[in-house]
């Protein structure tokens, strides 16, 4: 039973998958006035949104579907392709998160008149005399605190995390005992977007082709040519279609000149790095020097750094190596299992 939910109207942010039924299932069993509500950001959504109506069928709830394809459009799959555009390593599930899961989708929840709005996402909140504390879940293994740091501080005060206190072993069982037939749907992994190979999918939506260019070492040595620097990524190893005695990565990448930058392995760390554009929340921003952990990709192990405050910038200071910190990625900041808030990687 989920505490301090009884007859309060609470929207919940369907997906079609396990961990959304679930969390729909609980909070009407703990006597919310749930209804559910599902974005439609693709057209193959469809499959989706009939897997959500399914199950809000089963627990008699009403479920509202939201077309949001254009917003999505414009504010995920163009920030996407822009930053790859420019050389960058972008994560689109954070803009997704901030101007879609967590920005249109509420607004439309309460108009509804939703009072709360949860989601199936793993993590955990506490709300204490208005302070809001982002929390890691029991189950790191499924971790999903690091794209929500980037979430706007004030749409956690309307949200609610139901699965933050469960495995996902716990979440499956409770959908099978009660007869929810998504209990064994697999989960989605890659980018919801992505059909097709990351290079392949920009040069056809911006109808250009980007053209072969060279591949060079740390000091513009051409060691071979390449079909184009947005098919790769900082830190990638296989693909690069070059034989040497020694093991070679993507190092950096220059879109000016349509370069590809090649290294070992040792070159992709970095003694610091800059995060801009910082979204604390759950501390104030600091003022003084701290250390805490960084996540830097999500579901990694976290590194121990020293944080520096630069006026609306931080240098981050790894005090344990940290591989292929690229800009474009989004750092997490957490104290023990306190997500203290994050940034962009320049």
């Amino acid at each position: 039973m989920i505490k301090g939910v009884k007859g309060k109207k609470i929207a919940v942010a369907m997906s079609g998958g396990v961990d959304s039924s679930v969390c729909t299932f609980l909070l009407k069993q703990s006597g919310a006035d749930v209804f559910g509500i599902i974005a439609k950001m693709l057209p193959k959504d469809e499959k989706e949104i009939v897997s959500a109506k399914r199950i809000a069928d089963i627990l008699g709830i009403n479920l509202y579907v939201i077309d949001l394809q254009k917003k999505f459009k414009r504010e995920v799959i163009n920030y996407f392709i822009k930053e790859s555009l420019n050389g960058k390593n972008p994560n689109p599930c954070v803009p997704c998160n901030q101007k879609i899961k967590f920005g249109a989708l509420i607004k439309e929840a309460e108009k509804l008149g939703a009072e709360l709005v949860a989601t199936g996402h793993y993590a955990r909140l506490t709300k204490r005399t208005g302070k809001i504390t982002l929390k890691r879940p029991v189950d790191v293994r499924k971790d999903q605190s690091y794209v929500l740091a980037m979430v706007p501080k004030e749409a956690f005060s309307k949200l609610l995390f139901p699965l933050g206190g469960m495995s996902k072993e716990d979440v499956r069982a409770i959908a099978k005992n009660n007869n929810l037939p998504v209990y064994d749907k697999p989960e989605n992994q890659d980018l919801c977007f992505l059909d097709r190979e990351k290079g392949d999918f920009i040069e056809d939506n911006i109808h250009q082709k980007i053209g072969k260019g060279n591949i060079v070492d740390k000091d513009g040595n051409i060691l071979g040519k390449h079909k184009g620097y947005i098919h790769y990524t900082i830190g990638q190893r296989k693909g690069l279609g070059i034989s040497l005695h020694k093991r070679l990565y993507v190092i950096d990448i220059h879109p000016d000149k349509n370069e590809v930058v090649v290294g070992e392995r040792k070159d992709l760390f970095n003694k610091y790095f800059y995060v801009n554009k910082l979204n604390w929340v759950s501390i104030d921003t600091p003022k003084k020097p701290f250390v805490a952990q960084v996540l830097v990709r999500n579901k990694t192990k976290p590194k121990k750094v020293r944080v520096i405050p630069e006026g609306g910038k931080v240098k981050v200071v790894p005090l344990e190596p940290i591989w292929a910190v690229s800009p474009g990625q989004i750092a997490v900041f957490i104290k023990k299992d306190v997500v203290l808030g994050g940034g962009w990687v320049i």
